[in-house]
């Protein structure tokens, strides 16, 4: 586990960024926090960091619960999912598990509402806020991510 203290929007950049060097087509990563956390600021700047697009609109898929990037130089496909409103339907029989662990990045937000169709390894990133001070904690769930982490 990496447990970074009073992060700066500019030290979440330089995670991303840091972060998208280690990353490849299959990895799923779930961002875990309340509303206004970063989840959705940190995987715009990971998106960013794997594309040569810097005009590359990345935007949170809160009401269409899933986007898809590709193309923009990514190196593979995005899907960026945010589960917040399964939560009462949760994700089983909606066709989402095509698309973990396949051929792009998966970075889901609000894991919880889909944890029946989850697998157990992924890194999780746990960002909390509370108005002044942005803590990040990374936590590896399985062995290629916990090699993910000692690189880090």
């Amino acid at each position: 586990m990496i447990f970074l203290k009073k992060q700066s929007l500019a030290d979440t950049k330089k995670l991303a960024e840091h972060l998208a060097g280690f990353l490849s087509a299959g990895d799923l990563i779930l961002l875990q926090g309340n509303l206004g956390a970063g989840k959705t600021t940190f995987t715009r700047q990971l998106v960013h960091a794997l594309s040569d697009d810097p005009d590359l609109i990345v935007n949170s898929p809160t009401f269409t619960i899933l986007q898809q990037y590709t193309g923009h130089g990514l190196p593979f496909p995005v899907y960026h999912f945010d589960a917040y409103r399964l939560e009462t339907i949760g994700a089983a029989d909606q066709g989402f598990e095509d698309y973990i662990g396949a051929d792009g990045l998966t970075l889901v937000e609000w894991p919880d509402y889909m944890k029946e169709i989850l697998p157990d390894q992924y890194l999780e990133i746990a960002f909390s806020y509370d108005g002044q001070d942005r803590d990040v904690r990374l936590t590896a769930h399985g062995a290629r991510y916990e090699k993910m982490l000692d690189r880090l």
